[in-house]
């Protein structure tokens, strides 16, 4: 069944039965009184609360027939911007105005905008103060667009009348193309304290919603004007860079000392991992309560981080009441045999039979990721407080799982740099990423960039990367102008911490070489050759280079298979593998007339020079033979 058809069919039934019973109430409220249902089997899946005094259509103490309503506040504050390709998840929170209790809770229009999940016929049996009904939806785009996510929902209020059509919460959304700082509470949900019961701690922790850096972030609320109740441990607070895990968090306190309600706002700005200046907020909403609460809190505080396929983070979730009052029959609703991916417990379910502070009460869990990964571990609980009154809580545990990656730097041109003497200079670029595109940070070249080998040279003395992943976002800038021909290895030698939170260190090695663009010369033994018809001598041609740097592949390629009447040669075709200065590269010719005769011998040539390149040349040698 729908949730408008449920929620609908619940209304008629209340009416009916109320008009039916209206009597019986009267005579039976002083034998239901304060009896209270502790059967966690009585409430939604979704934290919905279970039964209160009286029954389906008892009401609880105090005037009856309230027209209250449902108050629906957004985990994020204006815009929820996220990077296509990532995704992350809100809470919608749900309360009665004046935090009696309403039913019949439900979704009235479940067809949400491409990208967007969560709802899953979501409904919720009661609806009270605190957090005893929250809807998490998660935005996940593929594309660039913007628009506005209307959650439509119905109920049926403190005098039995169904409001249909109820009420619409408004989330304007942004999926972008670069990343977003996403700031989420630990608890999550309302914040919930007791009067005079010390203070509860809140942690605000901000990470990326794609993992890579982002940089420059500062709260800009003023956080020595907060709310009444709330305190910060600094009057500003600020990040240099925001990746993952629990670098960059805000402690806040709430210690009220009178019944109040609100929602805290955290306004803040960052910079983006494309240089933009971005800005967005978090709504914390709170409430007191004259009654203790169950609170639940994990050990380690903040994000849980373990590293994939290497590493596991236990997890101790303690139970206390923040008022040290005890409280009775908690049990845990969420189903251990059906945790995130990753998450584990030895144990199949949770009951305490009283609770207040120390640790009698805890339930201890393993995080084992396998895969990359990150989300929100939720527990829903119930528990009878010290009053006698069937309360629901939650627990949300952020997570995420790290790599234990490794920055490598990558130069381009690839392989060895090579540069002429005299003709410029050759740029090289090294940029570093990580070995699997998760994030790195605080990578920082300890290499002395003013001390380079001989014509190498960088405009910066130092150079650094506050966050890195993959891309061309961390780039190093070098220029290669020799002076002089010769060759060796630029070794350049960086640390960083890896996605992980070790230091490591690492290096990257450049070879190169410097060339010159040297010619091939001929030199024939005797130039110009004069001899009488009828002798014969013998010449010869050396080639060498003229800068003494070594050339290769040198082949004649004319004149040698057709030499003129008279010219011999010991072989068709010459070829020397290299040749530089010296006389280890030469052509052996004959000349021996038998008649009068004049002319030149010419011989084509080719090589590769010294830089690489691919030349050619002609020896010209001018005979004579006389009578």
């Amino acid at each position: 069944m729908r949730p408008l058809e449920r929620a609908l069919l619940i209304s008629s039934c209340l009416l009916i039965l109320l008009s039916a019973c209206d009597a019986g109430i009267s005579e039976s409220s002083s034998g239901v009184s304060g009896t209270q249902s502790s059967d966690a089997g009585g409430s939604s899946g979704s934290g919905g609360g279970g039964s209160t005094t009286g029954g389906l259509g008892g009401s609880p103490a105090g005037p009856s027939g309230s027209k209250d309503t449902v108050t629906a506040t957004a985990s994020v504050g204006g815009t929820l911007s996220v990077a296509v390709g990532s995704s992350e998840t809100i809470s919608v929170i749900f309360n009665s105005s004046d935090g009696r209790p309403i039913r019949g809770l439900a979704i009235s229009d479940t067809t949400l905008p491409a990208g967007w999940s969560g709802i899953d016929d979501y409904s919720c049996t009661q609806v009270g103060s605190g957090s005893s009904c929250i809807v998490n939806l998660t935005y996940s785009p593929t594309a660039v667009a913007t628009g506005t996510l209307d959650l439509n929902y119905i109920y049926i209020d403190n005098s039995n009348d169904a409001q249909t059509p109820g009420a619409t919460v408004v989330i304007p959304y942004a999926a972008t193309s670069n990343n977003n700082v996403i700031a989420s509470a630990a608890p999550t949900g309302e914040i919930s304290a007791s009067l005079n019961a010390g203070a509860a701690t809140v942690v605000i922790n901000f990470t990326t919603d794609d993992g890579n850096a982002a940089t420059a972030l500062s709260v800009i609320s003023d956080l020595t004007a907060l709310p009444t109740g709330w305190t910060a441990g600094s009057a500003s607070f600020s990040c240099a860079i925001v990746s993952t895990g629990s670098g960059c968090q805000l402690l806040l306190n709430y210690t009220p000392n009178s019944v109040a309600n609100g929602t805290l706002v955290l306004a803040y700005t960052y910079i983006d991992d494309g240089g933009a200046s971005r800005s967005s907020s978090l709504n914390i909403p709170y409430s007191t309560t004259t009654a203790g609460n169950v609170l639940a809190t994990w050990a380690p505080g903040g994000q849980i981080n373990a590293i994939q396929k290497t590493g596991q983070q236990g997890v101790t979730i303690t139970f206390t009441t923040d008022d040290a009052r005890p409280a009775s029959s908690l049990q845990l609703q969420t189903s251990l045999k059906s945790l995130p991916a990753g998450w584990s417990s030895k144990s199949s379910a949770l009951s305490c039979g009283s609770v207040s502070t120390g640790n009698g009460c805890q339930l201890t869990l393993t995080y084992a990721p396998v895969t990359p990964g990150r989300g929100t571990l939720v527990l829903l609980y119930d528990y009878i407080d010290a009053t006698g009154t069937y309360s629901v809580g939650s627990v949300n545990v952020p997570y995420a799982s790290t790599t234990n990656d490794n920055v490598v730097g990558t130069a381009a041109p690839s392989g060895q740099i090579n540069a002429i003497v005299g003709m410029g200079s050759q740029p090289v670029s090294v940029t570093f990423t990580t070995d699997d595109a998760r994030p790195a940070t605080a990578l920082q070249l300890t290499s002395d960039l003013t001390a380079l080998p001989g014509g190498w040279s960088s405009l910066a003395s130092s150079f650094g990367c506050s966050g890195l992943a993959s891309g061309s976002g961390c780039q190093l800038a070098l220029m290669y102008t020799p002076a002089a021909a010769g060759t060796g290895t630029l070794a350049l030698t960086y640390s960083y911490i890896n996605n992980a939170g070790q230091a490591k260190t690492g290096a990257v090695d450049i070879p190169y070489r410097s060339t010159t663009d040297d010619n091939v010369v001929a030199t024939p033994s005797t130039n110009p050759l004069s001899l009488p018809a009828g002798s014969s001598a013998p010449i010869t041609v050396t080639f060498t280079t003229d800068d003494g740097n070594p050339a290769t592949a040198l082949a004649i390629t004319s004149g040698l298979s057709a030499l003129p009447a008279g010219w011999t040669s010991t072989s068709g075709a010459f070829t020397c593998a290299t040749l530089s200065i010296g006389t280890s590269c030469q052509l052996a010719l004959t000349y021996a007339p038998t008649m009068p005769d004049m002319g030149t011998l010419s011989l084509g040539f080719s090589y590769t020079n010294n830089a690489g390149m691919l030349k050619s040349g002609t020896v010209s040698i001018s005979y004579t033979a006389t009578p």
